[in-house]
């Protein structure tokens, strides 16, 4: 598997270097990034974001999962085999779930910085 291994933080560590993360860490930021990430909100790829943000008022559950999808394969192309699942959980929230090559990244609405409300949600 082709991966970005290191990403670099703003913190530093105890040893004044900025503090990195690689491996597993380095692409689960990358696609919590770009997740969060507004369309627009990066001037050299106007188009680049899923904008999670925003979503719940536009999008059905299988939009967001294709743009989520269309999202990785274009601006996250060295991650190859990506399957990206929407997960219903029963208080009424979805979880994300990307799995590329068996290794499975959990977007948990109920602890990340954007919950995912499915009462909100426009359904299908």
């Amino acid at each position: 598997m082709a991966l970005r291994n290191r990403e670099y933080l703003l913190s530093i560590d105890g040893y004044n270097k900025p503090w990195v993360v690689e491996d597993k860490e380095a692409i689960g930021l990358n696609l919590v990034r770009l997740l969060l990430l507004n369309p627009g909100g990066d001037p050299l790829r106007p188009e680049m974001g899923v904008g999670l943000r925003d979503y719940r008022y536009a999008l059905t559950l299988d939009e967001l999962t294709q743009r989520i999808d269309d999202q990785i394969k274009t601006y996250l192309p060295h991650y190859q085999n990506v399957d990206v699942q929407i997960i219903r959980t029963p208080d009424k929230v979805a979880n994300i779930e990307i799995t590329m090559n068996d290794i499975t990244f959990v977007y948990d609405s109920r602890t990340m910085p954007v919950p995912i409300d499915l009462e909100y949600i426009r359904t299908n």
